[in-house]
């Protein structure tokens, strides 16, 4: 799993080639709205996401995939959208949370966000375990 992220400088347009990936941006409408696009992309299928949009994308099953990112760009740059916010304060946090994250627990929850790229999705670790026991 390619974990949140955005592009703040381009546009990115990824082509699969091989195997199968699921991918969901939150892309901006006229009315400052949000809305989530969610695409399950297969071999010589395309996504595109927006520029600045947060998006993520995983690979479903326990199968290698192959596909080719491209930017509008040559520094479309990447934000990582969890870091991004909890490098802020403690109190920033809290209050952007509604107070439902209480003061104590901010620490453990910065020290768990994995790096760019995660394992994965629970049902998809989930299934791939199951697999490699029948093999």
């Amino acid at each position: 799993m390619n974990t949140l992220h955005i592009h703040p400088r381009s546009a990115e347009v990824q082509l699969v080639v091989e195997g199968r990936l699921i991918t969901e941006m939150t892309a901006e409408t006229s009315n400052g709205l949000r809305r989530v696009i969610k695409n399950e992309i297969g071999p010589y299928q395309m996504m595109p996401f927006y520029q600045g949009s947060i998006h993520v994308q995983y690979n479903p099953d326990c199968a290698n995939v192959t596909f080719v990112s491209s930017f509008a760009s040559e520094d479309p740059g990447t934000g990582q959208v969890l870091d991004g916010i909890f490098e802020l304060t403690d109190g920033v946090i809290s209050a952007s949370f509604g107070q439902s994250i209480a003061d104590e627990d901010i620490n453990s929850i910065r020290q768990a966000i994995p790096a760019t790229i995660a394992l994965g999705v629970k049902q998809c670790l989930e299934r791939c375990s199951t697999r490699k026991r029948v093999l």
